[in-house]
């Protein structure tokens, strides 16, 4: 059951604005070199955020146990936020429309196939995902964050270390964040924006390589 998605809480208005803003203010930019400014804003949130989740571990015991087990947890819920406005930020960049539906689906299996999720229902692909039913994108979605919150749970332990695990954790965001806006763009400028993805919806299954 997916308890948080992301997808849900993200104002694609406002994302809109900003990306139209800045494009105004930048308007001889590129989209890529575009994308790139938003990456290098998103991906300081980021930071902040690790680094922010971090800072109870500083405090012995009570506030050890706080920055391993709450501060991970808050720190994957800032990070999928984060990387999903990202997502749509240069997808607007590279001129989609995120008031189709099939933006979003797309957007969905960016995150999926940027954070290396490892889902597969048979060798599940972009075009099989294109059809997936949305209880079946929110399964998808799940795996992405899953995939997030293991690669927190790997630092987990440097939390706890007093000063020093607030930059880690802020460091290994910014860089996650910036691994993970080179495959972004990679992606919409390769991939021009196909009617499928706001086709007809199939029932399947979706299962990480893990189970």
């Amino acid at each position: 059951m997916l308890i948080f998605n992301p997808f849900d809480h993200v104002n694609k208005e406002d994302i809109k604005k900003r990306v139209e803003k800045l494009r105004r203010k930048k308007s001889r930019l590129t989209n890529e070199e575009l994308s790139r400014l938003l990456i290098r804003k998103k991906s300081r949130w980021c930071a902040a955020a690790g680094a922010l989740t971090a800072m109870p571990g500083a405090v012995p015991v009570l506030g050890t146990v706080i920055a391993v087990i709450f501060g991970t947890l808050l720190d994957i819920t800032a990070m999928g936020f984060f990387i999903t406005e990202m997502i749509l930020e240069v997808a607007v960049a590279h001129n989609r429309d995120l008031g189709k539906e099939g933006a979003r689906r797309e957007a969905v299996w960016v995150l999926v196939s940027a954070v290396g999720a490892g889902v597969a229902s048979k060798g599940l692909t972009g075009m099989t995902a294109r059809r997936l039913s949305g209880q079946a994108f929110n399964r998808l979605i799940e795996q992405a964050l899953l995939a997030l919150g293991i690669r927190a749970s790997q630092r987990s332990l440097l939390r706890i270390i007093p000063v020093i695990g607030m930059f880690i954790a802020g460091a290994v965001n910014k860089y996650v964040c910036n691994k993970v806006g080179d495959y972004v763009i990679s992606y919409y400028a390769e991939n021009p924006y196909v009617d499928k993805w706001d086709g007809e919806t199939i029932e399947a299954e979706v299962i990480s390589r893990g189970e």
